[in-house]
């Protein structure tokens, strides 16, 4: 999956952020969505488990909201919007337009040259949009944004890397990776809804 062109401690002079863009650049593009994928399933699912131990009342709402939003219009429509159409718009909104506008405002105010200020913010502010779109008091919107960390890191990093290669990307593969984190819980939603 990942070459040993290049080790990952022999990268010395760039921060953890660098490192490990240029080692994530090395990787086979499927291989890096299938693993990308396989981590937001695993983080969503602790991160829900977490969430539900604490405040059993959240997930409780945030499911009936979400299958209720699912089935208020035809299953088709529900399912091409949230694996295509919305995937590709946030994709291109927040993983690309977004991240390029907060690294040259980065690069400008703070004058570094890291990824690092461009992926949290882009990052915290995909899982703070979506939280806020549902009819929930500020404590859930927390909650949400927080269950939204995982695969907003993972669109992120996916969408850095891919512009940092030489034959990237960024649409497309993080088209493709959001809309393999929608299509579980679409499912799902579906089957019970």
């Amino acid at each position: 999956m990942f070459p040993n062109s290049i080790e990952f401690h022999e990268l010395k002079d760039d921060s953890l952020m660098e490192k490990t863009i240029a080692f994530l650049s090395q990787a086979n593009r499927s291989m890096l969505i299938l693993a990308l994928w396989a981590g937001i399933v695993i983080l969503e699912l602790i991160s829900y488990e977490f969430v539900n131990l604490i405040e059993p009342e959240f997930v409780l709402e945030m499911n009936s909201h979400d299958t209720e939003s699912l089935t208020s219009i035809p299953l088709i429509i529900s399912i091409i919007d949230y694996l295509i159409i919305s995937p590709f718009l946030e994709t291109l909104i927040f993983q690309f337009i977004l991240l390029l506008i907060i690294k040259k405002c980065s690069d400008w105010m703070i004058r570094s040259n890291s990824w690092i200020y461009s992926f949290v913010i882009t990052s915290l502010i995909f899982s703070s949009v979506h939280a806020v779109n549902i009819d929930f008091t500020y404590y859930y919107i927390l909650w949400y944004t927080f269950v939204l960390i995982p695969p907003a890191f993972s669109f992120t990093i996916l969408a850095i890397v891919e512009i940092e290669k030489e034959k990237g990307h960024p649409i497309i593969s993080v088209w493709i990776l959001h809309s393999m984190s929608n299509l579980l819980p679409t499912l799902s939603l579906a089957i019970s809804g």
